[in-house]
């Protein structure tokens, strides 16, 4: 090889050398510049979510306390004497008292006078609220519900605060008055300040008009005033009322400063996150100059050197970091996934803890997020994943790291730890940040946390040890469902084997025909004979014998085998009941399961063609942990148009009863055993059994009371006028062969009664 082209050569190299290190400083600014843009949008967001939460909090505070007012005050004769009350104080008071931020709460009549108060000493004179913005925009505005007031400081106790009012109409409809929650100020700027992380960092909760309502750091010269000078590109982007990030002279300090802004979801208001553009250069003005000097060497070896290949070395660069990037993070929360996590874990093991301190595992898993997915869709489940994952994110130490490692798990591992109790902390808060509901597709979604922790090295000193401990004890919390969080303990059960056996097991027991139908008689009262039976399922295995369902319907449910073994009882249960008298009627409950994996419209008109079985003759049951979406209401419409009866089962043991019989004319309540059987000792029992009899009479709906088992329970149902009775007392659940024996020997009881009949009238 010549020395010209060895020359040229080691030119060439030098030369992608140097613009190597270009590449690096310009991308090292770039990216700060990216990272700084990024953690002021996703601190914007964070502190969005936390202050919607909490005015969100005050809002249904005030929404309870206008809900209780009686209808027969809800005019103006009556409200302003109601709300004068010392009930109706005591109301306030407890309303005031149930959140931190809220100062006080006032009932004000449509003229702006305050008429009741939490406030324990009310002013000698009437106060006016004519001339505040809030009364003014309910009492003027028709559409408007909600009104965020001027802040201002109260001097006598130099707290500041912010009114947030509620409208109040009259039974007609009009304008009747507010109800005044005081929020202080105080609570928001406290949030504000633990993120005051670098120097020239400014927080700024402003109003959509423009007005600051609480600002953090040196709010003193902030409140109040406006946040914008017209005309400028920062007014512009606040009265669009989005989220953006943009260059802008600050209101603050007069220089120029990046400033994320994003609005709250539910309040015509925002947050302003911003940094310094100064602060944001600083330790870059070397680089800067290195940068230039790299170009002007760069321009001499362009001209004298090819630098063929070079794009394509820096493009595999930036694609290997890529690629690198995405295999060790989750994309939807930006958060490490399980392979990033599991290094880290192994490297935390190994890593050596100071004396007398250690490290836990938290193992986080949402409760019931598949719900959420069903019921509002998987874009819904998104943005509740990104949520949670900011709000744990928000609860952690620098010290600490967090991970997706599914689909609904994310895994913490918090690190040092100097006792137990500084877990049991951490695993609190974390469940504490999901106790407000999450905003996604502009619903609110409650969302549940189960936590299982493991510490090391007492519980495990290997990852794998500490991630079987960890997990069991996340079994463990969420089987319990009065305990959000568990630690390891050597003496959980862990059940899963088990579990996973069964449902090894039903697999099977579905193609190998071990499930049985047993029907349980039903006692028409008014006739005093059997109106037809409910149909139970029972799975007869083949060495644990007769199994309830109670003991393998929820898995059957978890695992969705519930649709074909719903099917069959249905095939079945009609078949049967063709064989009985035709006046008789056959009773099937339904598992809400099945209306999500099932066309139940299309499985009950094939079991009715199957066997022939008129519709009128089939009662579906559904019970109150069913869920009325619009889908399910049409499949029950569909349903009762064929000529199908729907009950409503266990009534009064869940909380949407009232609801379900506003939503859905059902044929029939069935009234749940445990009122049944205290009856006869309890009077708040026997009180509720009647008054639901008395809904359903109304109601034009038939009732059967379930688990009768004394005499005296039935003639107590019969005087407070039940239409049915099943129970122990009426007959046990029997099989197929059983009960057409005893349906055909009650037949043959009624027919030798009406023989006794003719033959006692034939005589006389």
């Amino acid at each position: 090889m010549s020395a010209y082209l060895i020359l040229s050569l080691s030119i060439v190299a030098a030369a992608a050398a140097v613009f190597g290190a270009a590449l690096l400083f310009m991308r090292g600014y770039s990216g700060d510049l990216a990272r700084a843009e990024g953690d002021l949008t996703s601190l914007a967001l964070a502190l969005q979510e936390r202050t919607d939460e909490a005015l969100q909090s005050v809002e249904a505070v005030l929404r309870d306390v206008a809900g209780r007012i009686p209808q027969t005050c809800l005019n103006a004769n009556e409200f302003d004497a109601f709300a004068a009350s010392q009930a109706t104080k005591a109301v306030l008071v407890g309303a005031a008292h149930s959140l931190s931020q809220v100062v006080r709460i006032d009932l004000v009549n449509a003229r702006g006078r305050i008429v009741g108060t939490s406030n324990p000493h009310p002013a000698p004179e009437p106060i006016y609220l004519t001339d505040t913005s809030h009364y003014g925009a309910l009492s003027t505005d028709a559409s408007l519900i909600m009104s965020l007031g001027e802040p201002r400081r109260v001097q006598a106790t130099g707290r500041k605060i912010l009114p947030l009012a509620r409208k109040i109409k009259d039974t007609e409809g009009n304008f009747l008055g507010i109800i005044v929650s005081t929020i202080d100020l105080g609570h928001f700027e406290r949030i504000y300040e633990d993120h005051l992380k670098t120097r020239s960092l400014a927080i700024t909760l402003y109003r959509r008009d423009g007005v600051i309502l609480a600002h953090s750091p040196n709010a003193e010269r902030a409140i109040g005033r406006r946040i914008w000078t017209p005309n400028t590109p920062l007014q512009r982007m606040i009265a669009r009322h989005s989220p953006t990030l943009i260059r802008d002279v600050s209101w603050i300090d007069r220089k120029e400063r990046l400033i994320a802004l994003h609005p709250l979801a539910h309040y015509p208001a925002g947050i302003a996150v911003s940094r310094t553009v100064a602060e944001l250069m600083a330790g870059r003005r070397l680089e800067a100059r290195l940068i230039r000097l790299v170009a002007y060497i760069m321009d001499i070896a362009i001209g004298t050197t090819s630098l063929l290949g070079l794009r394509h070395v820096k493009t595999g660069i930036l694609r290997a970091a890529s690629e690198r990037y995405l295999s060790r993070h989750d994309i939807l929360t930006k958060l490490p996934n399980r392979l990033l996590f599991i290094e880290e874990l192994k490297r935390t093991s190994l890593t050596p803890q100071r004396s007398g301190t250690g490290f836990a595992l938290h193992l986080l898993d949402l409760d019931r997020f598949k719900d959420i997915n069903d019921n509002h869709g998987h874009s819904a489940g998104d943005e509740v994943i990104q949520i949670v994952a900011r709000r744990l994110r928000e609860r952690l130490r620098k010290s600490d790291f967090i991970a997706r490692i599914g689909g609904d798990e994310f895994a913490v591992i918090q690190r040092p730890i100097g006792s137990r109790q500084q877990a049991v902390d951490l695993a609190i808060a974390l469940q504490a940040a999901m106790k407000v509901p999450c905003t996604a597709n502009n619903r609110e979604v409650e969302v549940g946390l189960s936590i299982g922790v493991a510490t090391a090295p007492s519980d495990g000193k290997t990852p794998t040890e500490l991630m079987r401990a960890a997990d069991t004890a996340l079994y463990a919390a969420k089987s319990d469902p009065d305990s959000g969080y568990r630690f390891y303990d050597p003496n959980i059960k862990d059940t899963r084997a088990e579990r996973r056996a069964l449902e090894g097991a039903l697999k099977s027991a579905h193609d190998n025909r071990e499930f049985e139908l047993f029907y349980q008689p039903i006692l028409d009262l008014a006739a005093n004979q059997i109106w037809g039976c409910e149909a139970l399922v029972r799975w007869k295995h083949p060495t644990k014998g007769m199994i309830p369902p109670l003991e393998f319907i929820p898995t059957a449910e978890e695992t969705g085998l519930i649709g074909p073994i719903g099917d069959w009882i249905l095939e079945e249960a009609c078949s049967t009941a063709m064989t009985w008298d035709p006046s008789l009627k056959v009773a099937i409950n339904l598992s809400p399961v099945q209306f999500k994996r099932r066309d139940v419209f299309a499985s009950v008109k094939k079991a009715l063609a199957a066997s022939g079985l008129p519709a009128r003759r089939l009662v579906l049951e559904i019970t109150e942990s069913f869920k009325l979406t619009e889908e399910a209401t049409t499949t029950l419409k569909r349903l009762k148009a064929l000529g199908v009866s729907i009950a409503l089962d266990d009534f009064g043991t869940g909380y949407a009863s009232m609801s379900y019989l506003r939503s859905f004319p059902f044929d029939k309540i069935k009234i749940d055993q445990s009122f049944v059987r205290g009856m006869t000792g309890s009077p708040d029992s026997r009180a509720i059994v009647k008054a639901t009899i008395s809904l359903a009479n109304d109601l034009k709906m038939s009732t059967t009371a379930e688990g009768v088992e004394t005499e005296e329970q039935l003639n107590a149902l019969r005087l407070a006028g039940a239409s049915q009775v099943q129970g122990y007392l009426i007959a046990e659940p029997m099989s197929r062969e059983a009960i057409a024996a005893f349906l055909a020997e009650g037949r043959r009881a009624r027919q030798s009664e009406q023989d006794d009949m003719l033959g006692t009238r034939s005589r006389a």
